[in-house]
């Protein structure tokens, strides 16, 4: 059955275009009419989570686009049944969260936690109190820092996600999926810096992330296999400013000769990265 699910999903995402995806979707979940009907489709949901996560599929590729179709799904349970689909005991929106990678999926997707928030239950509480745990997942796919006991962070940021305009969620999810195809065929022309990953100050974690000039030109980040678009925001003698494109927090990046800081909104310093040897 696992692995039914996992080549149903593969066949999907990869011979249907959008529309076809977002029709096929559309009319299953669309044709959903009993309570049990609808929470089985949560427990197909749930257990394609836990395949995707487990890497049980093979490619990172492939893994990053069953997470997002496990995303686009759930969005369309809430946008054809309405927020009463959802029920305070289920656990597929967060997991859908936490388990995804990609930063403008995750927040593209952060309607759908807004409403399970208005539902209460497990989203309170899974994995600390609200809304740690969420804000990380935001932080941690966007900028691969955490905030970990930075409790006085919390509101400020909240409020720049809750008062973010955001379009049709299923809709936006597609467009993200296929926007990640298309970054997966470019290819790396330069390595413009190379630091080590910290997520909290001065604690180094294990691996790196660079900067990198790719096949269209342009500048990503680019941690693993992902890339996340850079923006050039100013540029001095000394120094350029860059933003990670749809970023949501107004945190930024400031490259000097080499050394690379990530800096909040008010500019304040969060940490110093050091270059990887």
């Amino acid at each position: 059955m696992k692995k039914t699910l996992v080549l149903l999903g593969l066949c999907l995402i990869f011979n249907c275009s959008k529309n076809e995806l977002l029709d096929q979707y559309t009319t299953e979940i669309s044709a959903l009419k009993t309570e049990q009907e609808l929470k089985n489709y949560w427990k197909e949901l749930h257990d394609l989570d836990q395949i995707t996560y487990l890497k049980e599929t093979k490619g990172h590729l492939q893994g990053d686009s069953i997470s997002i179709t496990n995303m686009i799904r759930t969005a369309l349970m809430f946008e054809i049944h309405g927020d009463d689909v959802y029920t305070p005991d289920n656990v597929v929106p967060i997991l859908n969260f936490t388990h995804n990678y990609i930063g403008d999926a995750n927040l593209a997707f952060w309607p759908i936690i807004q409403k399970c928030k208005k539902t209460g239950g497990v989203i309170e509480s899974f994995g600390g109190k609200f809304p740690a745990y969420q804000l990380e997942g935001i932080s941690i796919t966007f900028y691969d820092f955490s905030l970990f006991q930075q409790d006085n962070k919390y509101n400020a940021l909240l409020e720049k996600l809750n008062n973010k305009s955001y379009s049709t969620v299923s809709e936006t999810l597609f467009k993200i999926q296929e926007e990640q195809k298309k970054l997966a065929q470019l290819e790396v022309k330069d390595i413009v810096g190379k630091w080590n990953i910290e997520r909290m100050n001065n604690i180094e974690e294990k691996g790196f992330f660079e900067f990198v000039k790719m096949s269209d030109n342009s500048l990503y980040l680019k941690r693993k296999h992902r890339l996340q678009k850079l923006i050039p925001i100013e540029t001095t003698d000394t120094y350029q400013n860059y933003k990670i494109e749809n970023e949501p927090f107004g945190w930024t990046y400031k490259l000097s000769n080499g050394n690379l800081s990530l800096l909040d909104d008010k500019g304040t310093t969060l940490i110093d990265y050091n270059a990887y040897n």
